[in-house]
């Protein structure tokens, strides 16, 4: 696969290429060359100056974990030869530039974007700090970071390393203090045995933290959040639940309706998923009907068949709805396309500016049988800006209007005008 380097091509106008009638807004490539500070130098200039005679409002930058030494020179050439006012990312188990995904293997993507008309506001924390926000009795912690700066912020993209940091709390501690902002991004990659990780925050290499990016003024978010999961079966109501332990759902023991639900689903279905079968939790109970994309899909954790119960990554509350989900590569792919449909319609009539893409390293190849699966998706719908990603170890996305830390999940953030 030859490197990504479609903003050239992306300035000619050709019978088989996009046409480029459109302003440019932003500019993608990946670098994967020996490491040399001043040679990283001369091509991250080349990439800026793709993007003349426009600004840099923004820079994401996402680098492979085998690089992570490096991480302190990559931040110090993009934010003194470059002058990048806000700089945010994280180190990745793989990258993503424009349609390209590039899994597993050694690389730094670069994203770099004109924003105009908005506000970006910047905020780097550690572990420590992100523990006070959590624990905090009164709301408003996180807004009083940036006082006053967050208000008008309509949504975030946050990176956070998953060593150091209770992410759940982390996102619900967020969600409190910013009502109806979605939250968009993911979870560094990690060295289990190492135990090191990274974000970055403009100058900073964050070993132990997190940085959240808002937006506001004349740019928004709009996105997707693709868990790749197919209900199967019926919808079912909670009736007896204990912690993260579902014991009855529709006064019969959960074990008991998992077992028949993957009986009934056929031949085909269970070679597909290939044992793995997860729940689903109903975000908004008072939709009339469920659908895919309708549930926070949970991993099942075990089965005590002497009392019928599951264990399940989550809280299931008395009277929520469920209903069992299997992952596979077909049902993931219509899923990412029913979103895409509806995130088209979105865009309509918008100024797009770009887009960022958090996948999880369980997607790709190992899940859709073919390369750029994800990212050539979505680079369809925004073309002819960049796009700019990263294969991580969770992602960050609203589902029903809330939002969540996920798995096995693609979560695309678009930049549009208000």
């Amino acid at each position: 696969m030859p490197k990504s380097t479609d903003w050239f091509w992306r300035r000619e106008s050709t019978s088989n290429r996009i046409e480029v009638n459109e302003p440019f807004y932003s500019v993608a490539d990946r670098w994967n060359e020996p490491w040399d500070k001043l040679e990283f130098k001369r091509w991250a200039l080349r990439l800026r100056r793709a993007l003349l005679p426009r600004e840099v409002d923004l820079g994401l930058v996402f680098v492979s974990y085998d690089w992570i030494d490096f991480a302190e020179d990559i931040v110090d050439v993009l934010r003194s030869s470059l002058g990048i006012p806000t700089l945010a990312g994280c180190v990745s188990n793989g990258v993503i530039s424009n349609q390209f995904e590039f899994e597993r293997t050694g690389g730094i993507a670069l994203g770099l974007f004109c924003l105009p008309g908005g506000r970006i506001v910047d905020l780097g924390f550690s572990a420590k700090e992100s523990q006070k926000g959590i624990t905090c009795d009164e709301p408003g912690f996180w807004r009083r970071q940036f006082d006053p700066g967050s208000e008008g912020i309509n949504g975030w993209i946050v990176f956070a390393e998953p060593l150091h940091l209770s992410v759940e709390e982390l996102i619900n501690s967020w969600e409190r203090d910013f009502p109806n902002s979605p939250i968009y991004g993911g979870l560094a990659h990690f060295d289990s045995e190492a135990r090191t990780s990274a974000v970055i925050w403009n100058d900073s290499v964050i070993a132990d933290g997190g940085v959240a990016v808002g937006f506001g003024g004349g740019v928004k978010l709009l996105g997707v959040t693709a868990q790749g999961c197919t209900p199967i079966g019926d919808a079912w109501t909670v009736t007896k639940a204990n912690c993260n332990v579902l014991e009855r759902i529709g006064n019969r023991p959960a074990a008991t309706i998992l077992e028949e639900t993957f009986q009934g689903i056929g031949e085909e279905m269970r070679r597909r998923s290939r044992g793995r079968v997860l729940v689903g939790l109903a975000v908004d109970e008072y939709l009339e009907e469920f659908k895919r994309g309708d549930f926070l899909v949970r991993n099942l954790l075990a089965a005590d068949p002497s009392k019928g119960s599951l264990a399940v990554g989550a809280f299931p509350r008395v009277g929520q709805s469920v209903q069992f989900q299997i992952r596979d590569g077909k049902g993931a792919s219509e899923e990412l396309e029913e979103l895409i449909a509806v995130l088209r319609q979105q865009l309509e009539g918008k100024r797009i500016y770009g887009a960022c893409l958090s996948s999880c390293s369980g997607r790709g190849m190992g899940l859709f049988g073919v390369e750029h699966h994800d990212a050539a998706n979505i680079y369809r719908l925004i073309t002819p800006q960049a796009q700019v990603g990263f294969f991580g170890n969770g992602e960050f996305g609203p589902v029903g209007g809330r939002n969540f830390v996920h798995g096995y999940t693609s979560s695309a953030v678009v930049f549009v005008d208000v």
